[in-house]
């Protein structure tokens, strides 16, 4: 496995794109993640006690494979093994670790993914990869105390989760989760876009580098970020803090009383609109920075961008 140091040597010599660069070194990252969890995990003693009796902790960290994670009508939890091209039931491969010990559920890929893997898979060349299809079953009376699910280059998703804390993450693929209800909610990649459909939470955090960022649903603290990549949220009354940031492109924002909230808006080079509705006076096209500071003292919303637009508008 290649260093980060020689990685952004390689992005100086134009080797290597920027996001190239910055999927190897997230990979990277996750994949040292694995094998020192790995270790950890051979030491470790399960069973703890957990915040409910009956609550799950589930981490998942895989290399290429794909993920899908739901409540279903399960008695107890069911790992279904699939072939990512056929999708036909497989057997366990032996890179793959899967355990399972009192509320504690784990799955890993035990392999580590080579620098030659990583230059075939930018490449489009999926070959040597040997992904395979996980589908995570959860009866619907499932509470998850924590639930972490991560992969480098496959999609993620989760669907009717109900629990403390719920993290998706993936560094090329697509991460999407729908009508998800945990205290906090995290999702997270790096190329790939990530997609909330509704999503309830105290505290949101949704970030992608260069994919699209969607969120609907009702959370009392988000924070949505995207470098290259539009970032559309959909709040509800809920809504205290909303904090939107990126590099390019649009920043959009409708919820039901968008006049009830103190705005920090600034874009260097895009255009601000807000005359949608009635929060300043109709010049404030145009403007690159809007301010208004007397309207809550709890509620707010901020959105920076530099070359992007921001909108904002009612629901």
């Amino acid at each position: 496995m290649t260093s980060k140091l020689e990685i952004l040597k390689m992005i100086e010599l134009g080797e290597l794109s920027v996001e190239q660069g910055l999927e190897m070194i997230e990979t990277l990252d996750q994949t040292e993640k694995i094998e020192a969890d790995l270790m950890r995990d051979q030491k470790a003693s399960y069973g703890k006690e957990q915040y409910r009796k009956d609550a799950l902790t589930i981490e998942v960290s895989l290399v290429s494979s794909k993920l899908n994670v739901e409540r279903s009508n399960v008695e107890e939890v069911v790992v279904e093994l699939y072939d990512d091209s056929t999708r036909e039931l497989i057997h366990q491969p032996e890179w793959l670790f899967i355990e399972e010990n009192d509320n504690r559920i784990t799955i890993r890929e035990s392999r580590t993914s080579s620098i030659t893997d990583l230059f075939d898979f930018f490449k489009g060349n999926k070959e040597n990869m040997s992904p395979v299809y996980i589908n995570l079953k959860l009866p619907y009376d499932a509470f998850v105390e924590m639930g972490k699910f991560s992969t480098v280059s496959g999609s993620v998703s989760a669907i009717g989760l109900k629990g403390n804390r719920v993290e998706l993450s993936s560094v090329s693929g697509k991460v999407h989760a729908a009508d998800i209800d945990a205290n906090r909610v995290k999702l997270k990649s790096v190329s790939g876009q990530v997609i909330g459909d509704q999503i309830k939470s105290t505290e949101g955090s949704f970030t992608t580098t260069s994919g699209k960022l969607k969120i609907t649903g009702s959370q009392v603290k988000a924070n949505c970020s995207s470098v290259s990549g539009g970032v559309e949220y959909t709040g509800s009354d809920a809504l205290e803090t909303l904090a939107l940031s990126n590099v390019s492109g649009k920043l959009m924002v409708k919820i039901p009383e968008p006049e009830r909230y103190n705005l920090t808006l600034t874009s260097l080079s895009g255009k601000i609109d807000t005359s949608g509705f009635a929060v300043v006076d109709k010049s404030t096209p145009g403007k690159k920075n809007v301010s208004v500071n007397n309207r809550s003292e709890n509620r707010l919303i901020k959105a920076s961008t530099v070359s992007g637009a921001i909108w904002i508008d009612k629901l």
